[in-house]
């Protein structure tokens, strides 16, 4: 087993990546630690933006919202003036068990309207492994943004992940792909979980009873942005 840090992965990060690992923290320290990574994942993104007046779009999956994707807006919106948000519930299975066969149909979303130009899609998720998630969700939302650039973000990649998903577009979309990430890791259990990843079944660290249970959540986030946007 290799964990190989990136260049963004400074010694606060690398603590709490060791955070996420450890599999006795309980659901509300875990779910603390992820919105800090996704503070610093935000910053990270942002030494890329250079105009605060941008068109910035960010995509996340249910359990990622409250936690990772909060870390990142609230430092995203430090700096930017507008990030618009959107937000997937996925159902992820494997037809006929076959692990490398794994899908990921969109039940519901919630997608604020999007600029006809939009400069940054940032998809984030708190471990890219099959890339089956992110596919399908950046799939969705290319029909209707077509953004500049792309920025695939994650704090923990399994080492083959990024290959994975640029097969499966065109040419003229995964030029768009930057990918941004604390780590890689180059082993993955018959199951399909990244060791040491992000410490497990993230749906099960985060404090949810599966993926059931997170399918019926709506997130705090998802709540505050619709009020507002009627409120507006």
């Amino acid at each position: 087993m290799t964990r190989i840090y990136s260049n963004l992965a400074n010694e606060s990060v690398r603590v709490l990546l060791d955070t996420l690992t450890d599999k006795s923290v309980a659901p509300d320290i875990y779910q603390k630690t992820m919105t800090k990574v996704g503070m610093h994942l935000g910053d990270a993104i942002l030494s890329q933006i250079g105009d605060v007046h941008c068109n910035v779009y960010l995509a996340c999956t249910v359990e990622d919202a409250d936690f990772l994707a909060q870390g990142m807006l609230v430092s995203l919106e430090k700096q930017l003036k507008t990030v618009a948000f959107a937000c997937f519930w996925n159902q992820r299975f494997s037809p006929f068990d076959i692990e490398d066969l794994k899908i990921a149909p969109i039940l519901r979303k919630y997608q604020e309207p999007a600029s006809p130009s939009v400069n940054y899609l940032i998809i984030i998720k708190s471990i890219i492994s099959g890339a089956c998630v992110v596919r399908t969700n950046l799939t969705d939302l290319i029909q209707k943004i077509d953004p500049e650039k792309i920025f695939i973000v994650a704090p923990v990649m399994y080492v083959q992940a990024e290959e994975k998903l640029k097969n499966s577009f065109e040419k003229d979309i995964y030029d768009k792909f930057r990918f941004f990430f604390f780590a890689k890791d180059d082993e993955r259990t018959s199951e399909g979980e990244v060791l040491p990843g992000i410490g497990g079944d993230v749906y099960e660290r985060l404090g949810f009873d599966g993926q059931e249970e997170k399918n019926k959540y709506i997130p705090e986030l998802v709540k505050a942005r619709r009020s507002k946007i009627k409120l507006g």
